[in-house]
């Protein structure tokens, strides 16, 4: 489908009113890198004192009753005259995958160890399973043994990588970090500091590092109060963190929203006094077509006048979606990765009031269609439809992908839920999912559900419609206001944990990593072919 088709009746107006802030940060890149490493050089300079505990994580195998050593742990057991095998013959039966115990009386320079299990050797792709067990056994060890260690009041950690220095890096970030910040000083724990063990692999570490704080900013974004990340917060706070790593962010305010006509966005933020905003971030790693990422930013949602419960108001983090968008940004920003990449994200909260949104509203899309509300707690599907038109309309991307939440209650905890209609980014991304161990569902876009949200008369399209399928009725309509190729990811079941290496009760920030694998694979796909075009043209041809 062409784009003068879809959009032909949009008509964007270029104006800016009101406040339009772009704010940069006052350091640079290079300061931020400096003073980076100044502190990385300070803090190699500690010792293993009071305050300043050092732990280290070794993993060993289990083949059926007995256990194989990693070379490192191979490596302690011999400096500790085999007290190592001592203790698992001991303790065999409770250690298996998951599990991480302490020993204290090893190796004196290196203070606790906690000895965790990766489970069979060498696993490789379980095809069943859709997943890189070699990969995520090692985010399990990892993650059970920092765990372990941080409980024991371990501020310094070592981490054998076990020979997935990517995937350790990872999960010791995940697993260590904690949600603290409206504790008191004397109650918080103390920041743990990571490190790998042993010198191969520092540069996959370090690739590692990015990826798993990049998805702790994400959940830092999710679990922030919403007196405390109000939509000029959650801005504030992309603008702070994104402009020092060379990415453009903008954004617009109410009067630009009315300006382009965003009935959407503007009827969802009716009944609150927090102002809604446009955020735009912009990452021009290369010249090429971008890809689109879009995002529902709800810093708050009661669900409207179709109210929530307390405890899923409480619980709903809707703006988990515009947390791992952002969270992408970072990692491509930082990795570099070489490929032009569009944020567009409607930032709001959704109250009650006398202005609110009310069941039975219909509402002016930007390409013409008219969207009736029947329930106001599906508002995604209305930010959506406001920020992907305007996005595509704007940009002419490759590839769209939106992270929202379509429904109250989602289809799966133990992966995020996917629609699209591309068999090869479909591919694509369930493969990076494989080896992030964040996998992707695959739901069916079948016409069946168009036709639930296309079946009243009156009107072009209803959001919520008729049938039980709420999540493939909502990717059914966000399907109107995309052209091209196109990725939905659905964060209803993913917000908060699900494995090992991330805390039970606080957000996940899922799946940030697996949408960040998937771009960085997409750049290095594009930059393949650029290459093999140019030395096609290069080459010497028949006359």
């Amino acid at each position: 489908m062409g784009y003068t088709k879809l959009f032909s009746s949009i008509n964007l107006w270029r104006v800016n009113f009101g406040r339009l802030f772009r704010y940069c940060s006052s350091v640079g890149p290079s300061e931020c890198n400096t003073a980076a490493e100044k502190k990385s050089k300070n803090e190699a300079q500690d010792t293993n004192t009071e305050g300043n505990k050092s732990g280290l994580v070794i993993g060993v195998y289990e083949d059926k009753d007995k256990f194989e050593l990693t070379p490192i742990a191979e490596e302690i057991n011999q400096r500790s005259g085999g007290k190592i095998c001592g203790y698992l013959n001991e303790l065999s039966c409770q250690l298996k995958l998951g599990k991480a115990f302490v020993v204290t009386d090893v190796v004196p320079e290196f203070g606790p160890v906690a000895i965790s299990s990766l489970g069979k050797k060498d696993p490789g792709y379980n095809k069943l399973e859709e997943l890189d067990e070699t990969r995520e056994n090692v985010r399990v060890m990892v993650g059970a043994g920092v765990r372990a260690l941080c409980e024991r009041g371990c501020a310094r950690v070592s981490v054998c990588a076990a020979g997935a220095p990517h995937a350790a890096a990872e999960a010791a970030h995940l697993a260590a970090w904690r949600f603290e910040e409206f504790k008191s000083s004397t109650d918080r724990h103390q920041e743990v500091q990571l490190f790998l063990h042993g010198s191969e692999g520092q540069e996959e570490w370090d690739t590692g590092v990015v990826y798993g704080q990049s998805q702790n900013w994400a959940r830092y974004l999710t679990d922030m109060p919403p007196n405390k990340m109000t939509p000029v917060d959650f801005a504030q706070a992309a603008l702070d963190t994104l402009c020092p790593l060379g990415v453009h962010v903008t954004a617009h305010e109410r009067a630009w929203l009315e300006a382009q006509r965003m009935h959407g966005v503007l009827a969802v933020a009716a009944g609150s006094c927090e102002a809604p905003l446009l955020l735009e971030c912009t990452w021009r790693g290369a010249d090429n077509p971008p890809v689109l990422l879009a995002a529902d930013g709800l810093t708050f949602d009661c669900g409207g006048l179709c109210l929530r419960s307390a405890r899923d108001m409480h619980g709903a983090r809707s703006v988990a979606g515009a947390a791992v968008v952002l969270a992408v940004m970072r990692t491509l920003a930082i990795l570099k990765v070489p490929l032009h990449v569009r944020a567009v994200i409607p930032l709001c909260e959704q109250l009650v009031s006398g202005h609110c949104l009310k069941p039975g509203d219909v509402l002016p899309a930007l390409n013409g269609l008219h969207m009736q509300v029947e329930d106001t707690d599906l508002e995604s599907q209305l930010l959506l439809a406001d920020a992907l038109v305007y996005g595509q309309a704007m940009y002419k991307p490759a590839l769209v992908i939106d992270v929202a939440s379509l429904a109250p209650v989602g289809a799966s905890c133990a992966c995020a839920c996917v629609f699209t209609n591309s068999e090869h980014v479909c591919r694509g991304a369930r493969d990076a999912g494989a080896r992030t161990g964040d996998r992707l569902w695959r739901l069916p876009l079948w016409d069946y559900y168009r036709r639930q949200v296309r079946d009243d008369p009156s009107v072009d399209l209803r959001n919520k419609g008729s049938g039980t399928a709420t999540i493939c009725k909502g990717a059914a309509f966000l399907k109107h206001f995309v052209c091209g190729e196109w990725l939905h990811v659905d964060t209803s079941g993913v917000r908060a944990g699900g494995a090992v290496y991330l805390r039970p009760g606080r957000a996940a920030g899922r799946p940030a990593r697996t949408i960040a694998a998937f771009l960085a694979d997409t750049a290095l796909a594009d930059k393949h072919t650029d290459s093999h075009a140019d030395n096609h043209a290069d080459s010497p041809r028949d006359s």
